[in-house]
Parts: structure tokens; sequence; C-alpha cells
């Protein structure tokens, strides 16, 4: 029984959320107007409608205008009520922006920008459409999102609710933002990619001379035989030689045991080779990204990545 309910709510819900989406379609930046605002009697504004039908029988019944014109004086405060909560959100400008990309595991930063020509909404909640509310204080809002799955992802859709001024009515908006934003495989060298790291970083040292001896240098690095044949402290210098930038293309290692372990494999050495300026590019069963270098290229192959 329980589970046909669930799949009954699941189908009004599936059912509201396209009639939402045809009613109030995606853009970059909202203005809430007349069509996209709901307003409904909160259960304090319930009971205080049916004290009215209470107050109104009473007076009939009894022929007590005192006690009928208390009725009304509560119906135009509801009335009243309906109307504020209404211009409360009318004509508030909402849009979204996502500062940066994120790893599959953290968290998603999304700035909401609340704006108004005559002031703020009062009493403003923010929350999607499924999560738990937090109250506005200010023109921009920071709203975090779960980073579960790899990908380009739309934010959920988002829900503004207002009881203001009495706590008798409210009146919300779904709204949908056209804002996109980028999760990636979370970088993660596995066994045998750090081992080939290991043996690969450092640089050469090569002799190049030497120099007379200075007091604090290394006694390994005196010339010992000098020494007993001229009775002269030399020291040996060493300069560091970098190996050969080399185009490097970067493939799925069949040794590793599923496909999110390799693409974190693979994005844990893009982002090595990155910092090493090293050239490099991808190349997968049905993608492949040119040789390049740099923070744009990096972000290319990442996404490509976040798409496998």
């Amino acid at each position: 029984m329980k589970a046909i309910l669930a799949a009954i709510r699941a189908r009004i819900r599936q059912r509201v959320w396209h009639w939402l989406d045809q009613r109030i379609p995606a853009a970059a930046e909202q203005k809430l107007r007349q069509h996209m605002l709901f307003v409904f009697p909160t259960p304090f504004g319930f009971a205080l409608l049916a004290l009215v039908v209470l107050l109104y029988i009473l007076g009939t019944n009894y022929q007590n205008n005192l006690v009928i014109l208390l009725g009304y004086l509560l119906l135009v405060l509801c009335l009243a009520a309906i109307l504020l909560a209404f211009l409360n959100l009318h004509h508030t400008i909402v849009k979204a922006e996502v500062p940066g990309d994120t790893c599959v595991g953290e968290s998603v930063h999304i700035m909401l920008h609340l704006q108004r020509t005559s002031g703020l909404p009062q009493t403003l909640q923010l929350g999607w459409q499924d999560e738990a509310f937090m109250l506005a204080t200010g023109h921009t809002q920071l709203l975090t999102l779960a980073a579960v799955k790899r990908g380009y992802h739309a934010i959920p859709r988002l829900k503004l609710q207002s009881v203001y001024p009495f706590g008798l009515v409210r009146c919300w908006s779904y709204v949908r933002l056209d804002c996109n934003y980028w999760v990636f495989p979370k970088p993660r060298l596995s066994q045998f990619s750090a081992l080939q790291a290991k043996d690969n970083s450092g640089n050469r040292e090569e002799w190049s001379g030497q120099r007379q001896y200075q007091p604090g240098d290394a006694w390994r690095q005196l010339d010992w035989k000098r020494f007993s044949r001229q009775q002269q402290l030399m020291v040996h210098q060493y300069s560091a030689v970098s190996q050969p930038l080399r185009e490097i293309w970067l493939t799925a290692d069949a040794r590793i045991d599923g496909l999110e372990a390799q693409l974190s494999d693979l994005a844990a050495r893009a982002q090595l080779h990155e910092q090493t300026a090293q050239p490099f590019g991808l190349r997968l069963a049905q993608r492949e990204v040119a040789i390049g270098v740099g923070p744009a290229h990096l972000r290319q192959v990442l996404q490509e990545l976040a798409l496998c």
C-alpha cells in the first residue's frame, strides 16, 4: 500500500514539474511576475478564516452587529495579507552564477543574486525544490549543492517563499534558472601512476666545475684527491639539467579496475603534467583532445573526462 501511494505521489509530482516547465521556462534571469507567483493560506490563515465563519454565524444568529463587524475586520485582514504577500515578491529579479568548477564528492557553490527597484522582499526564504530553506539576508546569497555525479549539470529548480507580513498566507514561486556547472572526476593517482611519477620526478644533476671551499659547504662535495696532491680545498659544483619536454598522450590504464578509478587517475595525471608545463593530450575510445598546455587545455581535458 505504501509503495502504491509513493508511486502515485511521484507521478503527481512529475506532472506538476512538467506543468511548471511549460508555465515557467528556464531563463538566465527570472523576473517574478503574476503568473509565476502562487498564494495559499497557511494553517494559521485557515484557522483565522474558520474563526471568521464562526463569528459570522454567531453574529447572525444572535443579531449581534459587533460580532459581525469583528468577523468582517478579520476577513479584510486576510484579504490584505494576500495582496501584501503578492506585492512582497512581485517584480523581484533572480539570477544565479557558478564561480568555479568542482570535483565529485565536493560541494558546488552557487551565487544567487536578488534585485528589485523598491528594495528586497521581506522575510524571504530560499531553497531547492526538495531541500530545506534558508533565510535571505542580502542581495547575494550562497547556496550549495552536493556534487554526487560527474558531468555537466543544470541547477535544480529554486523555490522562493514568504509568509510576510502576518503569516496568514504563503506566497511562493518555483524558478528555473538557466545555469549549469561542471563536476569533474576526483583526481586520484593509481599505484601504477604514482610509482611512475616518483621515478620521473626531479631533474638530473651534471658536474659543472669546482670552486674554492667556503665555510658551510658539505664535506661530501670536497675534492679529497686534489687536496691530497695540492693541499688545496676545492668543492665540486653541480647544475640541474631539466628533462627535455616531449608530447605525452594520456590513455586509460587497463590495469586499473573500474571506469571511475581510471578517470580519476587520468584527471590526476593531467593536473600533474599541467603543473610541470608538460604538453599532453587525451586519447580515449571515442574522445580525443589534441596536444596542448595551459589552464584552458587542462579544463578541456577534464570536461571530456567528465562526459565519459
